[in-house]
């Protein structure tokens, strides 16, 4: 069994669940624990997570507090269930809990109440390479960590693999690493991703990557960014708390270029086309595709071709394209059938089609 079929099933077996990220505290490290936290509650688990401060740019991901030993946690097990309504009436001497379900039956063993002081069935330990990465914690509880099933979630080379299962990759975001997990987890009946979790997990890309530029970011990484924009991950919002340079509408205009962008693997191509629409959306005018593309460019370098197609309305209806490549004789064929000005890897050029589909399709056909 591979190691993420064995990290499911310790997460579906225990119940009480402690986090542990590294004290060596990065973007990508606090916001898949984050996720991992939401995660676990969404599967009706008793979770928490051992972080002293969460730092003030990352605090938009979530108001999460460290839960106390005097907190109490009522549970429920959703499996195959849908919980549509919570209320709940608080009289003199009673606490009244009401839930409405939506979909499948609730029972009372359904339903546990425990505290956070309970000794957790498993530690799942984020961004770890070594034990003592855990600093006074594990200084402080070294009989848990001898005594308790670890689950090891890293992607250094130099991880210790001191874990019971040990889910490492070293190609991978630690973010990436947690959507695979729990796009394992995940099935009709028991839907996990939503606009919480997929926000922080592209938190952790976008950290982790600075925006999508460091060399470790590899085509599966954009793929997995536009996944988690699919899932609900907020992108503007991202940006904004963690970069806050570009404009309200720029940001917008990225996060749609980014949703959009898709990769042929036979051309080694990212492309994406935006239509007025999109513009209209993101409140972007095509004068703020100069600063998005910039970045792109940026973003795309350790990839061969990138090309973005749009409608202009400026005068007449027109689509407007612009093309980078390491490849010069693409460069060439472009110029040889469209109107368009080269420079350097680039190219800027007008399409003869009006329609966005057939001008991308004649453009992969010269291609």
């Amino acid at each position: 069994m591979d190691s993420l079929n064995q990290a499911k099933n310790l997460i579906e077996r225990a119940q009480t669940i402690l986090i542990l990220p590294s004290q060596e505290m990065s973007g990508d490290i606090l916001a898949t624990a984050l996720a991992l936290f939401f995660t676990l509650n969404k599967l009706g688990k008793i979770a928490n997570i051992v972080v002293d401060e969460i730092p003030e740019k990352f605090q938009f991901l979530s108001d999460w507090r460290p839960r106390t030993s005097n907190d109490f946690v009522i549970s429920v097990d959703t499996t195959g269930k849908e919980i549509s309504e919570m209320r709940y009436e608080k009289g003199e001497n009673v606490l009244k809990v009401h839930l409405a379900l939506s979909k499948g039956e609730l029972r009372a063993n359904n339903v546990s109440l425990s505290t956070i002081s309970q000794k957790p069935a498993l530690l799942i330990t984020v961004g770890v390479r070594e034990l003592d990465d855990l600093g006074n914690f594990f200084e402080q509880n070294p009989r848990l960590f001898y005594e308790t099933t670890i689950l090891n979630i890293d992607n250094h080379p130099a991880n210790q693999n001191f874990g019971h299962v040990n889910l490492i990759d070293v190609n991978s975001y630690l973010a990436e690493i947690l959507t695979n997990l729990i796009k394992l987890m995940e099935s009709e009946d028991n839907v996990i991703f939503d606009e919480n979790i997929a926000t922080c997990l592209l938190t952790g890309l976008v950290s982790a990557s600075q925006n999508f530029r460091n060399s470790k970011t590899r085509p599966q990484t954009f793929e997995t960014s536009a996944y988690l924009i699919e899932k609900g991950g907020n992108h503007q919002k991202i940006i904004q708390h963690l970069y806050k340079q570009k404009s309200v509408a720029q940001i917008n205009l990225l996060g749609r270029i980014l949703e959009k962008l898709g990769f042929d693997e036979e051309k080694e191509l990212y492309s994406a086309s935006l239509t007025e629409k999109d513009f209209q959306d993101s409140q972007a005018l095509p004068k703020d595709l100069s600063l998005v593309i910039e970045e792109l460019r940026f973003n795309f370098r350790y990839l061969p071709n990138l090309l973005i197609l749009w409608e202009s309305h400026t005068s007449s209806p027109l689509i407007k394209g612009v093309f980078y490549t390491t490849k010069t004789d693409l460069i060439d064929k472009i110029l040889q059938n469209y109107e368009g000005t080269a420079k350097g890897e680039g190219i800027l050029f007008t399409a003869k089609e009006k329609d966005l589909a057939l001008a991308k399709q004649n453009l992969l056909n010269i291609l």
